[in-house]
């Protein structure tokens, strides 16, 4: 997978997340110890109005695994749950009394696949600076080839989770006109192993999410 849901209804270089030296960590941690969240600035998505929580539960999530790229390690279960309650004091007049928005926010952060401080430009310009994979080679066509870059770099961030591609997104980047170009070049990636399908699209709700394959 700034395109994760809203690029990506249709994802920072670099490999998986790296540990950091000891002695940054015990900063970390010292710094942990004041509100339990970790750093995670979860006020900016306290919610002010009805029928936002899908969207602000998503950017704070966002936000979470944008923290913990930063930090080099994820956050703990236990502070999860802190940045929920806080989350939660704070939007408690428009929340619904029925609705577990806890398991909603980690079933969301399972789904992150643009942590905050990335986006889909950002990708696509990475991607034009670097050399096409060689699955794609045979294809002269050199956007499709460009595109198989676009989706190395987005499961570089993603890690292990699935990318997202929004092909009407994907089609203003390359600019197209029409989302259905994107459609055959994703299809070409598909039959070259450039791309395989994690879970098939719902249509006018969630893009298609597919696992870049060297």
């Amino acid at each position: 997978m700034k395109l994760a849901e809203s690029w990506v209804e249709d994802a920072p270089t670099g490999p998986a997340l790296e540990h950091f030296q000891d002695e940054v960590e015990e900063v970390d941690e010292v710094d942990e110890a004041e509100d339990g969240c970790g750093g995670v600035a979860w006020q900016l998505y306290v919610l002010t109005k009805y029928n936002t929580s899908n969207k602000m539960l998503h950017e704070l999530a966002r936000e979470i695994r944008g923290v913990e790229k930063t930090r080099g390690k994820k956050l703990t279960a236990t502070q999860y749950r802190a940045i929920y309650d806080n989350w939660e004091s704070g939007s408690k007049p428009f929340l619904r009394q029925d609705h577990d928005y806890f398991t909603e926010l980690l079933a969301k952060l399972n789904c992150v696949s643009v942590p905050k401080g990335e986006t889909l430009r950002a990708a696509f310009e990475r991607a034009e600076r670097r050399e096409s994979p060689s699955k794609v080679l045979v294809n002269p066509n050199q956007d499709v080839r460009l595109l198989a870059s676009l989706s190395r770099e987005l499961q570089e961030i993603a890690g292990d989770q699935p990318i997202m591609l929004h092909q009407q997104s994907i089609a203003k980047l390359f600019g197209h006109s029409s989302h259905r170009t994107i459609s055959n070049w994703v299809r070409a990636l598909k039959t070259l192993e450039v791309l395989k399908l994690a879970k098939a699209a719902i249509p006018g709700m969630k893009a298609a999410r597919y696992f870049y394959l060297d």
